[in-house]
């Protein structure tokens, strides 16, 4: 889809709302992305983000977007984004590989982990050795090449499935996406 494919009125709303900002109309790039279900504690109710320009309030993945000569940075959705950019696509881009992220970090915990006589857990996972390791009766921590962790969201590692998601952010960790 190109920027001619998103609706004019849609389009002009964005740029409006922009302007009331003293914000560039174009230049702008996506800092980061983050999906808002991982902040949730609760997967069965997933509070969704509202998107600062067009104030869509369906946003599950958050476009961060930065500009140089503005003062702060603007969280929207991927359309939003987008129009921001000026490269739909690469919005939609980003936007595909962070859902496909999530799917992969769902199931992670259900892979087939092998078990040795310490009741240590281990897998390779797209190239890399990932290790959790019970140290005593719910204590566990995680290591992926080199990198170690205790906590998942600020806890304690105190159960496997909090593990195992600990050990699958330092396996597929999302990169700051930077042009």
């Amino acid at each position: 889809m190109s920027m001619y494919e998103i609706d004019s009125a849609y389009v002009r709303k964005c740029q409006k709302r922009l302007q009331e900002w003293g914000a560039p109309l174009s230049g702008w790039y996506c800092d980061y992305i983050y999906d808002v279900a991982d902040e949730e504690e609760d997967a069965d109710h997933i509070e969704l983000f509202t998107c600062e320009l067009c104030d869509c309030a369906q946003v599950r993945f958050v476009h961060v977007m930065s500009h140089d000569e503005y003062f702060e940075p603007v969280a929207v959705g991927c359309i939003c984004a987008g129009i921001m950019e000026g490269d739909i696509l690469a919005a939609r881009e980003r936007e595909r590989l962070m859902k496909n992220r999530a799917k992969r970090k769902r199931s992670f915990p259900h892979r087939q982990w092998s078990k040795n006589w310490y009741g240590n857990y281990q897998l390779t996972y797209q190239g890399r050795k990932v290790f959790i390791n019970n140290k005593c009766s719910n204590r566990y921590s995680v290591c992926v090449d080199g990198k170690t962790a205790w906590s998942y969201k600020g806890k304690p590692l105190d159960n496997f499935v909090s593990a195992a998601y600990a050990a699958f952010e330092l396996a597929d960790p999302i990169e700051r996406i930077r042009p």
